[in-house]
């Protein structure tokens, strides 16, 4: 599964609500080819996809809760809890098996007495219980689909976005992936490596989705938690065997007590058992040991960068760790193209916008004499916090979109003028207006033969930025030539024709507040 990139730049209670949505999906599918005959990865996949589900809904918690109730998330951790001892016992039959062909002859009857006892009494009833499992994920589904689906998005400032969300997520489970890895302090460490393992897992379930991304490819950092989990995976599972062989020790010396096997028919299981548990210890010390080398040393760094590499592509298009104190761009409202803009290149530019306050998403097309370009924008937050994101789209996708921008739209002509970098001229072609724009990093001044143009600075003002313009009503431009500069001639009302708009007062009186 591969989130679609826009998800990125959604609110984050929707994007959460969409990728547990659709992990939900993936659990109920797989839930139905649970106890179907001979399909052996049924209940792996099962188990599976109920764990990425609820790691899921557990790191999205917050965002979640206008969709969830408390009753939901302990319905999924009972059903994941449900699946668990199915796993170890079909993990610790291989186990044996591999097991077994190390072992000296002499010592198999114990190893098959221990592998039959697994498949027999207790991996008949674990799957008994993942089935149950599977029954009532299925039971649950529909009303758990239906909420995420409904859910309304709860109130949330305009840089709660999905992916910054994801960002400060994955930021805070690599530091919990690092700590968990200091404290594995030797191959008897059962705990803090079982902790380690599920720390390595819980942020693998949150950078797949990522994986192909073209704007924050998680596939390495993937890849990379995939083999530390398998590794601390080998060692849990060599920790639970060596268990598993010492407690069948105590069960084999019981019926040996209880006269299950003559008193004197040998030594019984018991050596056999005890191979078993010495196997399993050699085999997490050299499991330890290669987990030293290639994590513990260095608190498995090198992978850990890779997954701030994703974070960081993650804020990056958020806008996120902008400076505070960032300038917005300047604006001038000017009562028309100077001549020194025209004489420069241009480009037609279309953008609408769709529905929507709390993220400002809009398509485009941009015409010059290169041809044709379409593209995709995302803007967020306003003054200096104010931060966009754009891509190129196909042609496919701009038809597709561009209908739903109908009534959220302007048309502008935007001049650059030859030997004045770091200025912009948008001239609007669906209303009378004129802005003189400073480029990205230009903090300079307007150039001197631009003060004749001048009506006012509107930096800051919203209703000059082009997403707002758009939400009002375009108006016919003025048939009558804009008069030069000083020439004296005032529009109706005693104001420059093209600076209407500004004399009135607030310019975006008729603007939704943010």
């Amino acid at each position: 599964m591969t989130i679609d990139l826009e998800i990125l730049d959604r609110p984050a209670s929707e994007g959460a609500r969409t990728l547990a949505l659709a992990l939900l999906a993936d659990a109920a599918d797989a839930a139905g080819r649970v106890g179907t005959p001979g399909d052996a990865e049924a209940l792996h996949d099962f188990r599976v996809a109920v764990r990425r589900l609820r790691s899921t809904v557990r790191a999205w918690g917050p965002a979640l809760a206008g969709a969830l109730r408390d009753k939901d998330v302990r319905r999924l951790r009972r059903i994941a809890r449900a699946t668990g001892p199915a796993r170890d016992a079909e993990v610790l039959g291989g186990w044996l098996a591999q097991a077994r062909t190390e072992l000296d002859a002499r010592y198999h009857p114990a190893a098959d007495w221990l592998a039959g006892r697994i498949a027999g009494h207790h991996a008949e009833s674990h799957a008994r219980g993942a089935a149950e499992a599977a029954a009532r994920l299925r039971e649950i589904h529909p009303v758990l689909a239906r909420r995420l689906a409904a859910a309304p998005e709860p109130a949330a400032g305009p840089l709660d976005g999905f992916g910054s969300a994801l960002a400060a997520l994955v930021r805070a489970h690599a530091r919990n992936l690092r700590d968990a890895l200091g404290r594995v302090s030797g191959p008897d460490a059962v705990a803090p490596a079982h902790q380690a393992r599920i720390a390595a897992k819980r942020l693998r379930y949150l950078l797949e989705p990522l994986r192909g991304l073209p704007a924050a490819d998680a596939t390495p950092a993937v890849k990379g938690l995939k083999a530390l989990q398998d590794l601390l995976g080998e060692l849990h599972d060599t920790h639970v065997a060596g268990e598993a062989a010492g407690a069948a020790r105590v069960a084999a010396a019981a019926e040996r007590l209880r006269g299950a096997q003559a008193p004197g028919s040998g030594p019984g299981l018991r050596p056999g058992l005890l191979a078993l548990e010495r196997l399993a210890a050699r085999r997490a010390g050299e499991l330890y040991a290669r987990l030293e080398a290639e994590a513990l040393r260095d608190r498995a760094q090198p992978l850990l960068d890779r997954a701030y590499e994703v974070v960081g592509a993650l804020e990056a298009r958020a806008g996120v760790g902008a400076a505070a104190d960032e300038k917005p761009r300047r604006r001038f409202l000017l009562l028309r193209v100077p001549e020194p803009a025209q004489w420069g290149e241009s480009a037609e530019v279309e953008k609408g916008w769709l529905p929507g306050d709390r993220v400002r998403e809009c398509f485009g097309v941009g015409r010059s004499r290169a041809g044709e370009s379409f593209f995709r924008a995302v803007a967020t937050g306003t003054g200096s916090a104010r931060a966009e994101a754009s891509e190129e789209v196909s042609r496919e996708v701009f038809e597709a979109f561009w209908p739903l921008t109908e009534g959220r739209r302007i048309h502008k002509r935007c001049h650059l003028p030859p030997g004045e970098p770091g200025w912009r001229f948008d001239e609007y072609l669906d209303r009378a207006l004129v802005l003189a724009v400073a480029e990205l990093g230009n903090e300079g001044e307007p150039p001197e033969w631009l003060e004749p143009y001048v009506v006012r600075e509107v930096t800051g003002e919203r209703g000059y930025q082009d997403d707002a313009l758009a939400r009002r009503p375009p108006r016919a431009r003025a048939a009558a030539r804009a008069p030069a500069p000083g020439d004296g001639r005032d529009a109706p009302g005693g104001e420059p024709e093209g600076a209407a708009e500004a004399a009135s007062g607030n310019p975006d009186a008729d603007v939704p507040p943010e």
